[in-house]
């Protein structure tokens, strides 16, 4: 792959320096934070500010929300957080528009590429994946309004449920737009507001998209290609007219026989064998012959990135033990999610970079990299530090880089772990939520 060489890459230190700088700036801005108010929440003399609420927001962990108000007492002492009820808090964060925390999220993404001299390119073309999963809220009269009901497969029981959606830049490690919407939420509209976005940030020149196979369809191979885009999409055994072609590498105008008499799109249809000998269908408009059945099985793979951040929101930071029951609630918390996942991996890149050349004379029997959940554990400790001017952007975040330099885990190659499938999902803990 002729990736750009990391030293190519603009100073990561400036960007994550100067997004988590703005984003001090913007949060302590009234003229900002006052266009999210919703209602009249915040105009009266309240104990509770509006500063001191998204200070919270950023700060609260996975515990108990009396434990969250107790502590921030004392970890964070210069928000001057007051003692209040946690019924208190729920009303209050209720009049923050979760919008605050998109666009927070979206200013430090234009903030990166702006600063972002030369990225990291395959063939000259930007990777970018979109995939969609499902995730546990908490079972909440409102959260099943506004996101829906689904049962488990086993009909067992009735859990509310919301759909995710991200668009991920696979060779920049950041989570360029994301979207949680009804359960029932088609994937493809998700995928084209990504584009959407994609085209107002000025990404979409020279990209390839990356999907999975609960995407191809006729309508979506025709949308995308008159939007300019490029892709590979591994399409579902049950379409016999494209998986039971007699070529192995073959070009095609593609309609499906339900829709004959329509204007066909130009595809091409690729057969690939994986490791494990089980054949796949990818189709794509990458017509190059130059870049081959091969080339193209190694880059529709390298969509798991995509997958290993849908894992890092749930498992590392355990996005499914939302702060609240509020749909509001679970919005705010997914928002700031994938802005503290992003910090992470700008501070991830630049710890790998420092130790591949700290490591780079030396004979060592294995390779390094930082340990992305210590990072996060770290980052977690230091955030609304910096956010509210307790601690230094760049001493915080110096240390942690220093820290997670001498703390490098050994990266072992080709490890395949068998999936473990479990029977039943597991129950959202309602005992450890706020009331809201």
């Amino acid at each position: 792959m002729d990736y750009y060489p990391s030293s190519l890459q603009a100073d990561t230190a400036q960007k994550r320096l100067a997004a988590l700088k703005e984003i001090k700036k913007k949060i302590s801005s009234s003229s900002f934070t006052d266009t999210y108010r919703l209602g009249n929440h915040f105009t009266r003399r309240r104990m509770l500010k509006m500063k001191q609420v998204i200070y919270y927001l950023f700060y609260t962990t996975k515990t108990s929300m009396n434990l969250n108000t107790t502590n921030i007492h004392d970890d964070v002492p210069k928000i001057k957080f007051p003692n209040v009820s946690k019924q208190a808090v729920s009303k209050a964060r209720k009049g923050i528009d979760p919008k605050l925390f998109k666009d927070l999220y979206h200013f430090s993404v234009k903030t990166y590429y702006k600063l972002c001299k030369q990225r990291r390119t395959w063939k000259g073309f930007y990777l970018f994946a979109i995939d969609g999963s499902c995730i546990q809220v908490p079972k909440s009269k409102d959260n099943i309004e506004h996101f829906g009901l689904c049962r488990n497969r086993f009909h067992s029981r009735e859990d509310s449920m919301a759909h995710i959606s991200l668009l991920y830049d696979l060779l920049e490690d950041i989570v360029v737009d994301g979207s949680v919407n009804d359960y029932h939420y088609a994937e493809r509209s998700s995928a084209l507001k990504h584009l959407e976005y994609l085209e107002t940030a000025g990404l979409a020149n020279r990209a390839i998209l990356l999907f999975d196979r609960g995407y191809p369809s006729y309508e979506f191979f025709q949308r995308i290609t008159r939007k300019g885009y490029h892709y590979i999409m591994r399409v579902q055994s049950n379409v016999k007219s494209l998986t039971e072609l007699d070529c192995d590498d073959k070009i095609i105008n593609y309609t499906p026989a339900q829709r004959k008499g329509e204007e066909p799109v130009k595809v091409r249809v690729v057969h690939v064998t994986l490791d494990d000998g089980t054949d796949e269908c990818l189709v794509t408009n990458l017509m190059d012959p130059s870049i081959t059945p091969e080339m193209l099985k190694k880059l529709y793979f390298l969509r798991w990135g995509v997958e290993s951040k849908f894992s890092e929101l749930k498992n590392q930071l355990e996005l499914e033990e939302f702060s609240g029951s509020h749909h509001l609630s679970v919005e705010q918390d997914f928002f700031i999610s994938l802005l503290f996942m992003n910090l992470c991996s700008l501070i991830k890149s630049e710890s790998d970079n420092c130790i591949a050349r700290k490591l780079k004379n030396k004979k060592n029997k294995y390779q390094y990299q930082a340990n992305r959940a210590f990072i996060i554990g770290r980052l977690k400790k230091y955030l609304v530090l910096m956010l509210c001017g307790a601690k230094p952007i760049d001493s915080a975040l110096n240390q942690i880089l220093e820290e997670s330099i001498r703390r490098r885990s050994q990266i072992q190659p080709n490890r395949k772990c068998k999936r473990q499938r479990t029977q039943l999902r597991r129950r959202h803990l309602n005992n450890r939520k706020a009331c809201m």
